[in-house]
């Protein structure tokens, strides 16, 4: 489905984004969750997210960093999340929301957080969440 935004002035004021930097559309949604080989940044570290299949709410991927569990597609809300485990240390529920934009953007984006929801290890482990952002060529 592609929708049309309006343009949104902006003051000229410091930390506001300049009124030439917002795409006024026509936007357009994954309708599906995009499978392949997504490149994740989180905490400074980047990771292969390879998103392989999705059927309904059911995804199958694989994480370059422990082993991903419970993986599930949202369509209504565009949301993917994920269990990350890495055995004998933690396990991380990771949430993210592929975004909408320009139908000529050469990639998907998507965005969210993660944390620590279960220490593994006998060490202090912080229980903040974090962000992390990927990317997919289209």
């Amino acid at each position: 489905m592609m929708t049309s935004m309006p343009y949104v002035k902006l003051p000229d004021l410091p930390g506001v984004f300049p009124a030439d930097s917002l795409f006024p559309g026509p936007y357009e949604e994954a309708k599906e969750l995009p499978l392949g080989a997504w490149k994740a940044m989180a905490n400074g570290r980047v990771y292969t997210l390879e998103i392989t299949a999705q059927e309904g709410s059911d995804v199958k991927a694989t994480l370059s960093s422990g082993t991903i569990r419970d993986a599930r597609w949202h369509p209504g809300t565009k949301e993917f999340s994920f269990t990350r485990v890495i055995p004998g240390v933690i396990e991380q529920a990771w949430t993210a929301y592929v975004f909408w934009s320009d139908p000529t953007d050469p990639l998907w984006r998507m965005a969210g957080t993660f944390q620590t929801v279960k220490n593994l290890s006998p060490h202090t482990v912080p229980m903040i969440p974090s962000g992390w952002y990927a990317t997919l060529p289209r």
